[in-house]
């Protein structure tokens, strides 16, 4: 996901961005179990085909397995993801 910091931090599309960004530990809520993203990172050295992240991305589907172009989501915000949070 590429765009304006602020917007990428505060409304992530892209459901890895999402993922990352709700995996940060809060200063506010101690104790708290942090969330994971689920399932094995790939290997960098034999990806699979299509999205990297469709192995742990609970909305991947067969538009999944070919690599999509960097879309565009909103004035100068884009993803490679046919399935951003809208």
């Amino acid at each position: 996901e590429q765009g304006p910091v602020d917007a990428v931090l505060d409304t992530p599309r892209h459901p890895y961005t999402h993922g990352l960004i709700g995996s940060v530990p809060s200063r506010n809520q101690r104790g708290v179990p942090l969330r994971q993203i689920p399932g094995t990172t790939p290997s960098l050295l034999s990806l699979p085909p299509g999205c990297a992240f469709k192995t742990r991305c609970e909305h991947a589907d067969a538009a999944c397995e070919v690599m999509p172009d960097l879309l565009p989501l909103e004035p100068l915000r884009f993803a490679r993801c046919v399935h951003p949070h809208v």
